[in-house]
C-alpha cells in the first residue's frame, strides 16, 4: 500500500468519510457535467429550449450516480474491506439527491415532460445498477489483494 493509504488508515474514520464523500462528489460531478456536454450535443446540439434542461439534469444524475457509488466504493476500499452496505449506500444518496430533485422541478411537470421524469429515472437506475455490479468487483479484488498480502 502507498503512503496515502497509511496516512489514511491513521485518521479518524468520520473524517476519512467525509474527505472520501468529498472527492467522490467532486470526480461525480465533474462527470456529470462532461455527461451534460456530450448529452445535449446528441441530443439536439442544444437548439431546443426546455428539453435541453430536461435531457441535462438525466445526463448529470445518470453519470454522476455511476462515478459516485464506484468511486466512493474504490476509495473507500483503499482504507478496509468493504461490505455490500459501502455501494448500497452510496447509490441510495444518489437516489435521494434524484428524488429531491424530481420533487423541485415537479411544479413544472406535465404531461410532455413526464418521459423524461421517466427516462431520468430509469438512467439512474441502469448507471446505478451497472455501478453496483461494478463495485462489487471491486470489492472481491480488494479482499483477494488483502488475502494474498498477509
Amino acid at each position: 500500500m502507498g503512503r496515502g493509504d497509511d496516512a489514511m488508515r491513521r485518521m479518524p474514520a468520520s473524517l476519512v468519510f467525509i474527505l472520501i464523500a468529498l472527492a467522490s462528489l467532486i470526480v461525480a460531478t465533474l462527470a456529470g457535467a462532461a455527461a451534460v456536454i456530450a448529452a445535449v450535443y446528441l441530443y439536439d446540439h442544444a437548439t431546443s429550449k426546455g428539453n435541453d434542461l430536461a435531457v441535462s439534469l438525466i445526463a448529470l444524475h445518470a453519470a454522476g450516480t455511476f462515478t459516485f457509488v464506484t468511486v466512493f466504493t474504490l476509495l473507500w476500499s483503499r482504507r478496509r474491506n468493504v461490505s455490500w452496505w459501502c455501494p448500497i449506500t452510496a447509490f441510495a444518496a444518489c437516489l435521494g439527491l434524484l428524488a429531491y430533485d424530481t420533487v423541485l422541478n415537479w411544479r413544472n411537470y406535465d404531461e410532455y415532460y413526464a418521459p423524461f421524469f421517466w427516462a431520468g429515472w430509469l438512467a439512474v437506475a441502469v448507471s446505478g445498477g451497472v455501478a453496483l455490479v461494478l463495485s462489487r468487483r471491486i470489492q472481491l479484488r480488494t479482499t483477494r489483494g488483502r488475502e494474498n498480502s498477509l
